[in-house]
């Protein structure tokens, strides 16, 4: 297991769920982020952690060197209106239940914070579905996973490229039944940035549901979205006012590990990567009405056979055109120059979490944040993508 090394360690879970003496421990920092805590008492020196560690021991696939891309739309409307972008991982997931198996994915919990969780029918695939800008505690998923293929059924899991690089290091083989998915990720907030500004924007009232893609304005712009037991009552903002969404975006307060990401290239360990279409209407016109589009990347034959199933229209296209968009694919998230001045002043508490956010979000931020993004590989791209989807969180 990583030691002393925040940077290293994501938060995966895959040494806590290998642990069977039960002697590692998650603790959250003062930023919200949870690591390992090993009790020594308990510890008897196996060593499994240590073998399920993703970082120490990276799960070598044999792959393409860019896997095949494609743009592809959920033919079933009302699917696709309900998910973040074109609706794939809802028919990629039905294709496992139909089959009598079992779907893992993160959904929110009873404190609105976000864990992994399993669906065993379409009702309950509902939970996870739609992205959740939280990173996900996968706590005994990978436990489940291994217990539901060794009884033989199909099973899909899907995570960040980190959580799947850990279930196939956990894992320890390949097994037939397992379809893993993961997506291009921006990086993970803080559990306990969240946790404060969720409290501060509903100021208590019961919560129904939570958006973080809402579409009524469209797929682009849009939307965080509370909506509440009262009546129908919500509260929603444009991503670029919402101040959790401009200091998401503006990686003010991503786990230290998601600036040094080991897992963002283009030939992964998982079946297929799932992404939004950014730039779809300047590289694929025709896929693009403004609704969602999927971008779908193809890492073995077990998702080539899966995305054959689908229910959607697809358009084959060149990996460059599907990572143009989409630096994370490729590349780390960049340092925030003003995270850690942000972090003292979380830890210390004296502001309330809204006039924090606005400080470190607001105007003065754009040019510091440029020349950031010109200092590291793909910084450019990112200020392109930025302005391709009209996002305005760079003022």
């Amino acid at each position: 297991m990583i030691k002393n090394n925040r940077a290293s360690c994501s938060g995966c879970y895959s040494c806590w769920n290998s642990c069977y003496k039960d002697a590692i421990i998650m603790e959250e920092d003062e930023e919200g982020f949870r690591y390992p805590r090993i009790d020594a008492e308990r510890c008897v020196g196996c060593g499994a952690c240590e073998r399920a560690c993703p970082v120490l021991n990276p799960p070598l696939v044999e792959q393409a060197k860019e896997p095949a891309a494609y743009a592809a739309i959920n033919r079933d409307e009302a699917v696709r209106q309900s998910s973040s972008s074109g609706g794939i991982f809802h028919s990629l997931a039905m294709s496992v239940l139909q089959e009598g198996g079992i779907v893992f994915g993160a959904g929110f919990d009873e404190k609105w914070e976000v864990a992994h969780q399993s669906a065993e029918s379409e009702n309950e695939l509902k939970a996870l579905q739609v992205s959740k800008y939280l990173q996900s505690r996968a706590e005994d998923s990978y436990q489940l996973v291994r217990e539901n293929l060794n009884k033989g059924r199909k099973v899909l899991f899907c995570g960040t490229p980190c959580q799947c690089a850990a279930l196939r290091t956990f894992l320890h083989k390949d097994y037939p039944g397992l379809l893993l998915v993961d997506f291009i990720c921006h990086g993970v907030p803080s559990p306990a940035v969240w946790r404060r500004y969720l409290a501060w924007r509903t100021r208590g009232e019961k919560i129904h549901s939570i958006s973080f893609r809402n579409k009524n304005i469209s797929w682009e712009r849009f939307q965080l979205a509370f909506f509440f037991n009262n009546a129908g009552r919500y509260l929603a903002e444009d991503l670029d006012k919402d101040l959790y969404m401009k200091g998401f975006l503006q990686n003010l307060y991503l786990r230290p590990s998601c600036y040094e990401c080991r897992f963002c290239q283009s030939n992964r360990p998982t079946d297929i990567t799932l992404a939004d279409f950014w730039g779809v209407e300047e590289e694929l016109p025709e896929a693009s009405d403004h609704k969602g589009t999927s971008l779908v990347f193809i890492h073995s034959e077990r998702g080539k056979a899966a995305f054959a199933e689908v229910s959607a229209y697809v358009w084959q296209i060149a990996f460059a055109k599907g990572v143009k968009h989409n630096p994370s694919m490729l590349s780390p998230a960049f340092l925030s120059p003003g995270r850690a001045a942000f972090f003292r002043e979380f830890v210390r508490g004296k502001k309330d979490i809204g006039h924090l956010l606005a400080r470190f979000t607001g105007p003065g931020r754009k040019a510091r944040l440029k020349t950031a993004c010109k200092k590291i590989p793909g910084g450019l791209s990112l200020i392109k993508l930025c302005q391709g989807i009209r996002h305005k969180f760079l003022k």
